[in-house]
C-alpha cells in the first residue's frame, strides 16, 4: 500500500493550525473569564450508604422481609447554574445526574438487585452550610431472582429480572469546605414491572442513607498549563435572573396509550393481554413549573376476559370501563413528572376497587405534543399495567400576566 505523504502532512499542519488556533482562543476565554464565577463545570460525586425495612405486603419470603436491607449507591452530578435555563432558577439551581445503586438484602431468594438511574436534587432551603433538599431517581433495575415454580416458588413477590426503579427523599446536607459535605436522608424505594410478568406485588423499601459529597471543577487542571495564575471556583455563585412575566393560561390535554399485562390468575407463563386508554384533561398552568386538572379516563382491558372471573363470549362494553381524575403536572424542561388521582365508576370492575393512581413522565416534542410513560394502578397503590402513549395540548383559555 502506498502511502501519499504530502496528504498525510497536509493533514497534520491543519491539525497543529487548528490547536494553535484552540489554544489562542481558550486563553482569550480566560482572560474574559478572570472575574466570573461561572466559568467550568461544577460537578459532584455522592456516595451513600442506605439502611432499612422492607414495607411488607406479601406472607412470602419472611425470611428476607422481616430483616433491615443494606445498600449503596455511587452518583456523579452536574450543578446547574440557571444562567441559560429558567428551571434551573425556578428549583433553585438543581443537580442533574446519573447513578448507580446495589441493594442487599438477607437470603437469596430474592437477589441482590442494582439499578441504573437518573436524578435530580433540588433544594428547599438553602444556607451558608446547612441546607434541605429533595431528590428524585427513577431508572432500570436488574439482578432480581424472579419466581420459578420449579427453581423459585418461594419468590411470589416479583417475577421478572428487570423492573423499574424509583427513589424519592429528602434531606439535610452540610458543607465541611468549599469542596467535601456530608449528607443525611430519608427515603423510599420502589421496584415493580407493571404486571408485564406476574407476580408483581412490587418491592417497598423505607430508611435512612448517610452520605458523603465531593464538588471539582474538571477544567481547573485544564487551565494549570496555560494559566497557572487562574484557578477557576469549585462551586458556582449562584444568582437569579429577572424572570419574564408567566401568563397564566388553560389547557385542554388528549392523550391515547396502548400496553400489555398479565393476570394473577396465569403467573408465571400466562399469556399478555392487549390494553388501551384514552383521557381528557382539563388543566390550568397555574406557574412555569406546575398544572391542576381534572379529567375523563376510559379503559380497554382484554385480560377482563381471564378475570375476576372467565368471560368467553365478551363484547367490547365487558372488557371497557370508565374513572374519572385529579391530576397534577410538574413541568422540568421538556419533561413534566405527572400525578393523577383517579375513581372508578363503572360497576363491573368492582374488584379493581374505588380508587387508581397514574404516575408517570411526559416528553415534550413540542410545546403541543408529547409522548408518555405512565404506571397505572388498581385497589389503591396496586401496579395494575403500564401505559405507553402520545398526547396533544390544546392551550384554549389565557388569563393575565403574573410574576413567577
Amino acid at each position: 500500500m502506498r502511502i501519499n505523504y504530502s496528504v498525510y502532512l497536509a493533514g497534520l499542519f491543519f491539525v497543529l493550525i487548528g490547536t494553535a488556533l484552540s489554544a489562542q482562543d481558550y486563553q482569550k476565554m480566560l482572560r474574559e473569564k478572570r472575574n466570573s464565577a461561572d466559568y467550568g463545570f461544577f460537578n459532584v460525586v455522592d456516595v451513600k450508604y442506605h439502611h432499612g425495612r422492607f414495607l411488607k405486603n406479601s406472607g412470602s419470603l419472611n425470611d428476607i422481609m422481616d430483616n433491615p436491607y443494606d445498600a449503596t449507591d455511587i452518583r456523579i452530578g452536574f450543578q446547574s447554574t440557571g444562567l441559560k435555563q429558567k428551571y434551573d432558577q425556578l428549583y433553585g439551581f438543581p443537580v442533574y445526574g446519573v447513578g448507580f445503586y446495589k441493594a442487599f438484602f438477607k437470603g437469596g431468594e430474592m437477589g441482590s438487585p442494582q439499578a441504573l438511574y437518573l436524578f435530580m436534587r433540588a433544594p428547599v432551603i438553602r444556607g451558608h452550610r446547612l441546607r434541605w433538599n429533595w431528590e428524585l431517581a427513577a431508572g432500570l433495575s436488574y439482578g432480581f431472582y424472579k419466581y420459578d415454580p420449579n427453581v423459585n416458588p418461594a419468590q411470589q413477590v416479583i417475577g421478572s429480572e428487570h423492573n423499574v426503579y424509583f427513589n424519592a427523599a429528602t434531606g439535610l446536607s452540610y458543607a465541611l469546605n468549599k469542596r467535601f459535605d456530608i449528607t443525611f436522608d430519608l427515603d423510599l424505594t420502589h421496584f415493580s414491572n407493571g404486571s408485564t410478568r406476574t407476580p408483581n406485588l412490587g418491592i417497598n423499601l423505607a430508611g435512612i442513607t448517610l452520605g458523603g459529597r465531593y464538588s471539582f471543577n474538571p477544567v481547573r487542571n485544564l487551565t494549570r498549563a496555560v494559566d497557572s495564575s487562574f484557578k477557576p471556583s469549585v462551586k458556582p455563585v449562584l444568582l437569579k435572573k429577572k424572570m419574564k412575566k408567566y401568563q397564566r393560561h388553560s389547557d385542554l390535554i388528549l392523550f391515547a396509550s396502548m400496553g400489555g399485562k398479565t393476570t394473577t390468575t396465569q403467573i408465571y407463563d400466562g399469556p399478555t393481554y392487549f390494553i388501551a386508554s384514552m383521557s381528557a384533561d382539563y388543566a390550568w398552568a397555574y406557574h412555569h413549573l406546575g398544572k391542576v386538572g381534572v379529567g375523563l379516563d376510559g379503559f380497554y382491558e382484554s385480560a377482563l376476559r381471564d378475570y375476576p372471573t372467565k368471560i368467553h363470549n365478551a363484547g367490547f362494553t365487558d372488557l371497557s370501563y370508565l374513572g374519572w381524575h385529579i391530576s397534577h403536572y410538574l413541568r422540568i424542561y421538556r419533561l413534566s413528572f405527572v400525578t393523577q388521582f383517579g375513581f372508578n365508576i363503572s360497576d363491573h370492575v368492582k374488584h379493581k376497587g374505588k380508587t387508581y393512581i397514574q404516575v408517570g413522565g411526559s416528553f415534550h416534542v413540542n410545546e403541543n405534543l408529547f409522548v408518555r410513560a405512565a404506571l397505572k394502578t388498581r385497589n389503591g397503590a396496586v401496579a395494575d399495567f403500564i401505559e405507553w402513549g402520545v398526547g396533544y395540548q390544546i392551550p384554549f383559555a389565557y388569563g393575565k400576566l403574573r410574576n413567577h
